[in-house]
């Protein structure tokens, strides 16, 4: 490697590190989750967001990949507020039903339509990723879908954004 890669290198890396993946409380970290949970529901036969650990995923990708951090925190806020605005209670708090109608509306958005994109992008990635980036654990999506990995598997100091 040469001076100029490990510098290049080092400061991509420095950035994920220093930069906080997403500027969000808790709260807000709980509603996105319930979102994605609501989108990709786990049935008796199929994992769902929680058993791909799609937040987790979610969370990896903010912190390494070029994002549009704001844009999804922003998304979260404003599904907030639409809730309290039609029916007095944050999303968290709505029926399954009442969740269902709120994204419906959400969607009915340019943005809104843009932001649930976005997120079911990244829970699909969560249930088809390798392990070693946060979703898929014990590959759970891939023996859903039947689905033989390539060989060899990445191991944790070779994956894609350290090369």
């Amino acid at each position: 490697m040469n001076r100029r890669n490990f510098l290049i290198q080092s400061s991509c890396i420095m950035t994920a590190v220093v930069q906080p993946a997403l500027a969000l409380p808790s709260q807000q970290w709980d509603t996105l989750a319930a979102v994605q949970a609501h989108l990709f529901p786990a049935s008796p036969d199929a994992p769902g967001a929680q058993d791909i650990n799609a937040t987790g995923y979610l969370h990896f990708i903010l912190a390494y990949e070029p994002v549009d951090r704001e844009f999804i925190e922003k998304g979260v806020i404003y599904l907030d507020k639409i809730g309290q605005y039609t029916t007095g209670k944050p999303f968290l708090d709505l029926s399954t039903p009442q969740r269902e109608l709120l994204l419906r509306r959400f969607e009915m958005g340019e943005k809104g339509q843009r932001w649930l994109k976005m997120i079911l992008q990244y829970i699909l990635e969560a249930l088809l990723t390798d392990p070693i980036y946060g979703g898929n654990p014990n590959e759970i999506g891939w023996k859903w879908l039947e689905h033989q990995s390539g060989f060899p598997k990445p191991p944790l100091n070779k994956r894609y954004f350290m090369l």
